[in-house]
Formats: structure tokens, C-alpha cells, sequence
């Protein structure tokens, strides 16, 4: 199972990559109170995946993200381990620059999960 700890620092070394560009991940509390350790997600969902699919995510698909709008919505698919992440963008201002907050509304691993969103990142 997943720790507070753990998501705290993934969130972290995330953002820490993606401050360069004015942008964050923020996992909902959905993600981590209800969905991260449900074992509906077989097999459990371990940090090393997640910690690779936000790597893969921010170096193939930074660009993309960063056109987003503020109330757009998307999906997050890894095509190895299945896991499918919907997202929500919130477009704020941070110290008077602007900055784009990318909230992660859950997560679960579903290989044949079908998205809603039209716009898809595969990792």
C-alpha cells in the first residue's frame, strides 16, 4: 500500500520537474483517500508505476499540456500498465504569473477503461 508520505513526495518531485514550465500536478483527495489503495486495482497500484508515468508524461507530452484551457479535462493512459488517470485543468495565478494546476481526479487499473475525454495522453 501507498503512503500519505509517498504521494506527498511524488507530488513534490513532479512539480519540482514541471515549475520550469508554470505548471503542477495536484492529486485530488479522491486519488489518494479512496482510489489509490482500492483493490478494485489489481494489482495494487505501486509508486515506482506512478512515479514512471508522470516521467514519461512530462517529457512526451509538456508541450501538449501546456496548451490546455482552463476547464479542460483529460485522460492520462499508460499502455503497459493500464492505469488511467482523469484530470481537470485550473489556470491560476501564482505570485502574479500565471500557472497551470493539472488536478488528478483519480486514478484505477483498467485496460479496457473508456474515456470521456477527447483529448488523451499515452504514456
Amino acid at each position: 500500500m501507498i503512503s500519505q508520505a509517498q504521494i506527498a513526495a511524488l507530488e513534490s518531485s513532479v512539480n519540482e520537474i514541471l515549475r520550469l514550465h508554470k505548471m503542477s500536478f495536484k492529486l485530488s483527495k479522491h486519488f489518494v483517500k479512496d482510489r489509490m489503495n482500492d483493490t478494485r486495482n489489481n494489482p495494487l497500484i505501486m509508486i515506482a508505476e506512478l512515479n514512471s508515468i508522470f516521467n514519461r508524461l512530462t517529457t512526451l507530452h509538456v508541450g501538449a499540456l501546456k496548451k490546455l484551457n482552463h476547464n479542460d479535462t483529460f485522460n492520462i493512459r499508460c499502455t503497459v500498465s493500464h492505469i488511467n488517470m482523469p484530470c481537470a485543468v485550473n489556470k491560476i495565478k501564482v505570485d502574479g504569473d500565471d500557472h497551470q494546476e493539472n488536478i488528478v481526479i483519480t486514478v484505477m487499473r483498467k485496460k479496457d477503461w473508456k474515456s470521456k475525454d477527447s483529448k488523451e495522453f499515452l504514456v
